[in-house]
């Protein structure tokens, strides 16, 4: 029989941590577990995992967004969304219609700029822009805007649409297969629309050519 202890110390949550405003996963945000004292920071997919139980207190903090505190009530997967904090940047709404990241959060950019040079001018660098907290969590947050325009671009032809106007794949099968075929924006650029058919039906024809057991992402095999 296994004792309780073992069943306890089994238990943990996973997650993500997202920006509210457009979605985007947050990297390096900070979940503790205030009952427990242990935490655990998100990865470049803004997933974490840490130990926990139900009744456990959770606090997800991330500079320049609002703390977000969460009762555990049972230990399901959560999605947790911050807002940005008014008072360290502002915060502008994004629409998913027109995602242009240097207008949209100019603000970002701005603070993110500590060397300025221009034509005829001393080249200029601002220490305390560059050294600061701000300063660094503005470049931080500007790369993530640039990444996310990036894939916005990529998702635009690249999409669950296109592949299954292709293919008969669906459920997890069509999620993997959208992770490991994802071209990289140079990549796609030189494709034209012949081209990114032909792309998609040779790696269909690859991809159904694994074993079963290739074609679900190992992190879904155990669900």
């Amino acid at each position: 029989m296994i004792c309780m202890t073992q069943l306890l110390q089994a238990q943990e949550i996973t997650g993500t941590v997202s920006d509210r405003a457009n979605r985007l996963k947050l990297e390096d945000a900070d979940v503790f577990n205030q009952t427990l004292g242990k935490r655990a920071k998100t990865n470049a997919k803004g997933e974490f995992k840490l130990e926990a139980y139900v009744n456990n207190t959770l606090i997800f903090a991330q500079p320049g967004y609002k703390n977000d505190t969460l009762f555990l009530i049972d230990l399901k997967p959560v999605r947790r969304y911050l807002d940005l904090s008014n008072n360290y940047l502002k915060l502008v709404e994004i629409k998913a219609d027109a995602f242009k990241p240097e207008l949209q959060y100019a603000d970002v950019y701005r603070k993110a700029k500590a060397i300025k040079m221009a034509k005829n001018q001393p080249f200029l660098f601002y220490p305390s822009k560059y050294f600061s907290k701000e300063g660094k969590f503005a470049r931080r947050f500007k790369r993530k805007l640039e990444r996310e325009k990036t894939e916005r671009k990529i998702d635009n032809r690249f999409n669950e649409a296109a592949v299954t106007a292709l293919t008969p794949l669906k459920g997890r099968e069509l999620d993997y297969f959208m992770v490991l075929y994802r071209p990289a924006l140079k990549k796609l650029d030189k494709m034209d629309n012949d081209d990114l058919k032909f792309y998609l039906m040779a790696a269909y024809k690859e991809f159904i050519a694994l074993p079963d057991e290739k074609r679900v992402s190992p992190s879904l095999k155990a669900e």
